[in-house]
């Protein structure tokens, strides 16, 4: 379908470390499946929110178009919201994701969950300003984020008696490789240690349980390293740009709020200092709150509440340049019709995720 979806249009079919195909467009930005089969979409860098959501719209809405004439609706939630994990196939051959799959089966469905039947909006951001003042504001973020776009409640047909049901996957299938990594001191110590502790299932027998990457670390190559760090999924990852992995899948009218908030928080100075200051430091227990009970609970919401008015602020200094006023117009839209109401996306009406 998706061939049939690009033919004669400016997009090159590759193949993909998965063992499935990938869509490249000429004009760059790549188009994916994961594991379960979920598709993704990899955008190009933008120094404008505006352009951002232009090039999401330019993939999805055709693409969403012929689809639906094929009788195929393109869902957006965090987790399949109606399937039953064991109906959920793994779809991708590479040796990376066969290894993958063994390790986190050894904990249980978490993982299998997680690798076939999840979908997160990520977001990447260049850290202006000192290193670990960007790093410690993202981190600080991520529990707030996560409830204001908790999308994920349902699953197998039920209520998972969660706000973020993805969210409750990545908790539990390995905390040695996710969660926050922040503790106050030296960002670069820090991410090292865990590093180090996180078990190594890229190397050795895939039968045999993993051990930690320390255990072999002096004997490990350049290679080694860069691939088992790509192995590391926490809220933020650093990769020469920070990754925020918090949000659920969001449908596209949304999309680009995430991406703007973080902008507001990180590109204006004042607002950096500011969420800084007035941000709870991040913590592995608050992570969970956020993910359990959302905007429930009430010092999740206040964590909100401040993420939204220092991200806003920011938006309106930084001005055009990054944000229109219809990009700030739509956060403020959505921040009315759903965050100061207490409610997450995942309130809203299934047709409006179609």
């Amino acid at each position: 379908l998706l061939r049939a979806a690009l033919q004669g249009q400016p997009w090159r079919e590759r193949p993909s470390p998965s063992g499935m195909v990938a869509f490249e467009r000429a004009a760059g930005g790549m188009l994916s499946f994961e594991p379960g089969g979920q598709l993704e979409y990899a955008s190009t860098p933008s120094a404008s929110l505006d352009d951002l959501r232009s090039e999401l719209e330019s993939v999805w809405v055709p693409l969403a178009r012929f689809l639906a004439d094929e009788g195929v609706a393109l869902v957006a939630r965090g987790l399949d919201p109606w399937n039953t994990v064991e109906s959920a196939e793994l779809h991708a051959s590479g040796e990376r994701y066969r290894r993958m799959a063994v390790h986190y089966d050894r904990r249980g469905l978490w993982g299998r969950r997680m690798m076939r039947q999840s979908a997160a909006l990520h977001v990447n951001v260049d850290a202006p300003g000192p290193a670990g003042e960007a790093w410690a504001v993202a981190n600080a973020a991520a529990a707030p984020l996560l409830a204001i776009f908790a999308n994920s409640h349902r699953v197998a047909g039920a209520d998972a008696g969660v706000r973020s049901a993805r969210a409750a996957q990545w908790r539990r299938l390995d905390p040695s490789r996710t969660g926050i990594v922040w503790a106050g001191g030296d960002p670069v110590e820090e991410y090292l240690d865990f590093a180090l502790g996180a078990d190594d299932f890229l190397a050795g027998d895939p039968a045999a349980a993993a051990r930690p990457f320390r255990e072999r670390a002096d004997a490990a190559t350049r290679e080694e390293w860069r691939r088992h760090l790509t192995t590391l999924f926490p809220e933020v990852r650093p990769r020469g740009y920070l990754e925020l992995r918090s949000v659920d899948a969001l449908p596209l009218e949304w999309a680009v709020l995430p991406a703007a908030i973080l902008a507001g928080l990180l590109f204006d100075p004042e607002a950096r200092i500011r969420a800084r200051r007035e941000l709870p430091g991040p913590t592995r227990e608050a992570l969970e709150r956020a993910g359990c009970a959302g905007l429930g609970d009430p010092a999740i919401t206040d964590a909100a509440g401040v993420v939204l008015d220092v991200a806003e602020d920011g938006l309106e200094r930084l001005g055009d340049r990054v944000a229109s006023r219809q990009v700030r117009e739509t956060l403020s839209r959505f921040r009315s019709e759903f965050t100061d109401r207490g409610r997450d996306p995942g309130t809203a009406p299934d047709d409006r995720l179609l």
